[in-house]
């Protein structure tokens, strides 16, 4: 009986191991680079700004590949004045500006306009929760692109 133990486990071990897969190999990691007017993100003269805002929002692969936008948000900071009027200085206060634009890689022609009028150093642009279409129709969300006017 021992015998019979032993060759049938010897049997599904000889099975098991004629069936297993070899080990996979590991996938390549697809990163993708955000663009305005082909510009990356950093620190932009203002002047430059101004000349890219009419430009699409651009995403593609480490291989070169264009994904086209579906989505993506806006969120722009900038420097405000008031004159206080107890003391009649004039002071600072940051004011934030945010949209979202659904089946375009374009902002609408109002913020376009309005970026364009009063763009300056200081202001801070961040293009985020950008999503794209993939080649299998999927959709993924992709890194930000952040500007720092100059």
């Amino acid at each position: 009986m021992k015998h019979y133990n032993l060759l049938i486990f010897l049997l599904v071990a000889a099975t098991a191991a004629a069936q297993s897969k070899p080990p996979a190999k590991p996938s390549a990691t697809v990163s993708y680079t955000v663009s305005l007017g082909g510009q990356a993100d950093g620190n932009i003269p203002a002047a430059t700004f101004k000349k890219i805002i009419d430009s699409a929002l651009t995403v593609r692969d480490n291989k070169g590949n264009r994904y086209p936008v579906t989505r993506f948000r806006i969120n722009y900071t900038f420097a405000s004045y008031y004159t206080d009027s107890e003391t009649q200085q004039k002071k600072t206060f940051k004011d934030f500006r945010a949209s979202d634009f659904y089946d375009t890689d374009l902002l609408s022609d109002t913020w376009r306009g309005s970026i364009r009028d009063n763009a300056k150093a200081g202001d801070e642009v961040i293009l985020n929760n950008i999503i794209i279409r993939l080649k299998d129709g999927k959709k993924l969300m992709v890194g930000n692109w952040r500007g720092v006017l100059k």
